[in-house]
């Protein structure tokens, strides 16, 4: 979903029509990487108000944007209100929309061919729309399965609806909620940031299993905590902490919004470079903070034949942050 976001700060004008949204950021961690931006693919469903600069913003970026427009509806838009300068706490409301995506705007569209999705939305949608997707990818020839990620819609994290999001991961292949979203499925009501108990929680959703294969379930459950760094496990294998690009009290961290769904991003491009989830975890974390340094989508460049995002390479980015991970005693091949 591609959001126009204001943002309001304490005691400053009103920001209109910021990029936002968990496709717009999704679609910025795949451009990141991409040597071949046209096989980054990008769905919006807008109104009859979609601002036609937002439009081109993301079509300067090189990606294959497919618009399908609604008729007599507004675009999706949402409010978000920081409570104090820092961008820390916020609140955010929809106040246009929010016009959903279904597996039928995918039709006639050169998305359709994809080797990944991502997909944001409810444990209902995702028992729907997956074997929609896949029926219709058939109808078209399409034999191959792409890589299927799904970030769940936060109101839906609801210990009421553990059962439906156990059902619904074995649909994927990957399953990323962030830490709140994943305690708050096993009515953890605590707010404090506990690896083992979110390794437990992890356990018992990848012990029901997510995804599908002949071998039994072999899918990846990726939960995103922000300062904490991300936890990556499939069923038989330990689970793997790595931490994130920037450090929580980093001058480079503007405002944090996105960086979860760029992770993702960076992610599925990690995943098709290498081959190699571990790897792909630490496009995750590079990508993620691109998303960091500014609100909205970082700028991109070419300078002297090399693409630069707010003045850096992508590729030496991620190196570095290899080297750090190799200079702090990190000794597997798995992140190096």
């Amino acid at each position: 979903m591609v959001i126009l976001d204001s943002i309001q700060l304490p005691n400053k004008p009103r920001l209109a029509d910021v990029i936002g949204g968990s496709g717009s950021f999704v679609t910025l961690g795949q451009r990141l990487f991409a040597t071949e931006p046209a096989r980054v693919g990008c769905l919006i469903i807008a109104g009859e108000d979609f601002p036609k600069d937002v439009e081109a913003t993301l079509d300067n970026l090189g990606i294959t944007l497919v618009v399908q427009k609604r008729e007599n509806a507004l675009s999706t838009r949402g409010l978000l209100e920081y409570e104090d300068d820092t961008f820390g706490p916020k609140n955010f409301t929809y106040t246009g929309g929010p016009l959903r995506a279904t597996v039928s705007d995918l039709t006639n569209t050169p998305l359709l061919h994809a080797n990944a999705f991502h997909f944001f939305g409810t444990p209902e949608e995702i028992l729907t729309q997956v074997p929609e997707l896949l029926e219709l990818r058939g109808r078209h020839g399409i034999e191959e399965r792409p890589l299927i990620i799904w970030e769940p819609f936060p109101a839906a994290c609801k210990a009421e609806n553990l059962a439906i999001f156990l059902n619904a991961c074995k649909h994927v292949d990957v399953f990323s909620p962030n830490h709140l979203e994943l305690q708050a499925l096993f009515a953890d009501g605590s707010k404090r940031f506990e690896q083992e108990r979110l390794e437990n929680h992890a356990s018992q959703i990848l012990k029901s299993g997510i995804g599908v294969s002949t071998d039994g379930p072999e899918g990846l459950i990726i939960v995103r905590a922000g300062e904490h760094g991300a936890l990556a496990r499939k069923r038989d294998e330990k689970a793997i902490w790595s931490p994130p690009y920037y450090e929580q009290a980093s001058p480079k961290i503007v405002d944090p919004t996105g960086a979860g769904n760029t992770f993702l991003g960076g992610y599925i491009s990690g995943q098709q470079v290498t081959n190699s989830w571990t790897q792909a975890v630490s496009y995750g974390h590079v990508a993620a903070s691109f998303a960091l340094e500014q609100i909205g989508l970082p700028k991109e460049e070419i300078k002297d034949g090399v693409e630069l995002w707010n003045g850096v390479s992508v590729l030496e980015r991620l190196e570095e942050y290899k080297a750090r991970l190799r200079n702090a005693g990190v000794k597997s091949e798995c992140f190096v």
